[in-house]
């Protein structure tokens, strides 16, 4: 090997060395792997409240400060299984279905936006009267559950959150996996994303639920995510809600609605004081290894709490751990 080629070969293994060492310290702690025995039952009973021309299906349990559960993309309060009956000793929570979700209505004009679901989601709070609420929030709910801790503070005693767009657009799509850039490219478009979601119903297979679990769920566990799709109509939930698939254009760093969801979230959460309990894992999906150490550098009063092994529903992976974590970190609230 010639002298050139030593060199390249030196400073190629000092950067992989150099990145190993930065995703330990991003990735430090225990390395747990997915915990045993993660039931699949949903042994709760569905509650309804009509909303306007809406309504909601949500599930409610104990009594207390309420603690409130938002789902991701592409579940529904089924997410929150494990996690309701862990956390619910002198505290109400309660998980509901988006609109267009689960068993809650979807609009006739088919509009889910990010506005719709937080109208829906205050005029919740107003009507079942929610005082001092904890958001217990991921992927889409927490875009939700993050504006309405940004707009009314004064009604939040803590938000814990995990694969949540809290970064800058730019920030955000860098740190994706390839396979979610390349999905993004393919959803991009309304042609593409119609073909994807509503035709060949993705969301709607299991193949997706196992991408977003991480793992291979019983079979008694699909039809929960799947049978909501199985009505054609209600596929639009996912191609008209929020349409982060439109940062691959310019690789975050274009202008787009989305773009400026994403500023509004993360300058809003660099500024709140509201508790932060940020749960993280290894690799995670739209919380990868920069969404972490960004999270360290711009919360201003957060919790971190490294999991372990885990994708997208970190639920699915980790409840245990999650519900124990939770509890420690609520006690220590005002």
């Amino acid at each position: 090997m010639n002298t050139n080629n030593k060199i390249l070969l030196f400073l190629a293994l000092s950067f992989f060395a150099f990145q190993n060492i930065k995703a330990q310290s991003v990735y430090e702690g225990k390395k747990t792997k997915v915990e045993k025995d993660i039931s699949a039952e949903f042994p709760f009973e569905s509650k309804f409240i009509e909303l306007g021309t809406d309504t909601v299906h949500y599930v409610e349990s104990g009594e207390g400060d309420p603690i409130i559960l938002l789902h991701g993309l592409p579940a529904n309060a089924y997410l929150w299984r494990n996690i309701i009956p862990n956390i619910d000793d002198n505290k109400k929570v309660i998980a509901l279905d988006f609109l267009g979700f689960g068993k809650s209505s979807f609009p006739k004009d088919r509009n889910v936006s990010v506005e719709v679901q937080y109208k829906m989601l205050t005029d919740f709070i107003e009507a079942k009267q929610l005082k001092n609420v904890t958001l217990f929030i991921q992927d889409i709910g927490s875009i939700v559950g993050m504006l309405y801790a940004i707009r009314e503070p004064q009604n939040v005693k803590g938000m814990a959150l995990f694969e949540a767009p809290f970064m800058p657009a730019d920030v955000m799509y860098d740190q994706l996996p390839f396979s979610f850039k390349a999905f993004m490219k393919l959803t991009r478009t309304k042609k593409g994303n119609e073909k994807w979601m509503v035709k060949k119903n993705f969301a709607g297979k299991k193949l997706a639920v196992n991408f977003f679990t991480g793992r291979k769920l019983p079979k008694e566990a699909y039809p929960y995510y799947t049978q909501p799709w199985d009505e054609k109509e209600r596929r639009y939930a996912i191609t008209n809600g929020p349409d982060p698939a439109v940062l691959s254009y310019t690789k975050g760093k274009g202008e787009s609605d989305f773009a400026t969801l994403l500023d509004t979230i993360s300058n809003g959460m660099k500024e709140t004081r509201i508790p932060i309990l940020y749960f993280y894992a290894r690799k995670g999906l739209i919380n990868r290894k920069k969404a972490v150490e960004y999270a360290k550098e711009n919360f201003k009063n957060a919790t971190y709490v490294y999991l372990g092994k885990g994708k997208h529903f970190l639920t699915e992976s980790h409840p245990k751990q999650m519900s124990q974590k939770f509890n420690e970190w609520f006690e220590t609230l005002k």
